[in-house]
């Protein structure tokens, strides 16, 4: 259907990147680890206090209508996993999703879905159809097109949605609902708000415990306790405004010297006058990291 995302990882403001903060980095080498996972062998589960933690703390900037009844949580290695887990329980099904999503989703349907198409603007979801959408939208950093259409659409026709909110810490004072029976998976992770990608600490919402794998990791605490510990010191030590608060002026000072629109995400900035091509990622606007710039000037 559709040709292939292209890469802009190796360009000067291209991929997704968290910032490299010196402050944050300083903080991450004084945190003690427990590599040889003593707490699980000694019967303590340290990932269920941090789910639950974590759960809260995501969330404070924003109003997300409906999140307290996705209280059926699980340490996920990333948000990647949990997208796994939802591939595998719906692969029979049409894969959906908007055009300049997460390259991940279009690599995964071309390899393990019959059928995937983007969703136009006319929404033309039908029940044979399973759903996956970022929010903040990966292509803008702001709300995906069409939100609450898309979301009702599924709710009247039953099709399953997993919303991605790995950006969710990288904006602040975000309002959406999310309070839809259609809504199977919600997932998060510290991976884009902090320089914590190779630990791989991420979260998936269930409004049921459904059992799976994933949850069966929960309930015998096979946990890597390593990745939990970092999470925890993280959130403890640091609000989910934090990086927001930091690097948002310098963003706004990036945009001005580019002629860009600022993203509701702070890393990012919007080309809406076609000026950057080279960043188009198949919609009509074109997207800028800036997160590895900020790196530059993060030590205080």
């Amino acid at each position: 259907m559709n040709k292939a995302m292209p890469n802009h990882r190796d360009k000067t403001y291209g991929g997704a990147w968290p910032v490299p903060d010196k402050d944050v980095m300083q903080f991450l080498d004084t945190v003690k680890q427990d590599a040889n996972s003593q707490s699980a062998l000694d019967g303590i589960s340290p990932h269920k206090d941090f789910v639950k933690d974590y759960f809260d703390w995501f969330r404070q900037p924003h109003d997300i209508n409906g999140i307290q009844k996705f209280d059926s949580l699980a340490f996920c290695n990333g948000s990647s996993e949990a997208f796994d887990k939802f591939y595998h329980k719906y692969m029979h099904k049409n894969l959906r999703f908007l055009r300049g999503e997460y390259m991940y989703h279009q690599i995964m349907a071309k390899r393990f879905f019959k059928n995937y198409s983007f969703i136009e603007d006319d929404i033309d979801i039908t029940k044979d159809d399973v759903v996956v959408m970022s929010l903040p939208f990966s292509d803008t950093g702001g709300m995906p097109p069409n939100f609450d259409r898309i979301m009702e659409t599924c709710e009247d026709l039953g099709v399953p949605v997993l919303l991605d909110l790995a950006y969710i810490n990288l904006a602040k004072g975000l309002s959406f609902n999310v309070d839809y029976r259609c809504v199977d998976t919600i997932t998060t992770s510290l991976s884009k708000a902090f320089p914590v990608a190779h630990w791989r600490i991420g979260l998936r919402m269930q409004q049921v415990n459904v059992d799976d794998t994933l949850d069966a990791y929960q309930m015998n605490s096979y946990i890597n306790t390593h990745s939990v510990n970092v999470g925890h010191s993280i959130i403890k030590n640091y609000a989910p405004t934090y990086s927001y608060d930091k690097f948002r002026p310098e963003q706004l000072i990036k945009c001005i010297d580019l002629g860009l629109t600022p993203s509701q995400s702070f890393i990012f900035g919007i080309d809406e006058n076609n000026q950057y091509p080279q960043y188009n990622r198949g919609r009509d606007t074109n997207r800028l990291c800036f997160a590895k710039h900020f790196g530059n000037l993060s030590a205080t």
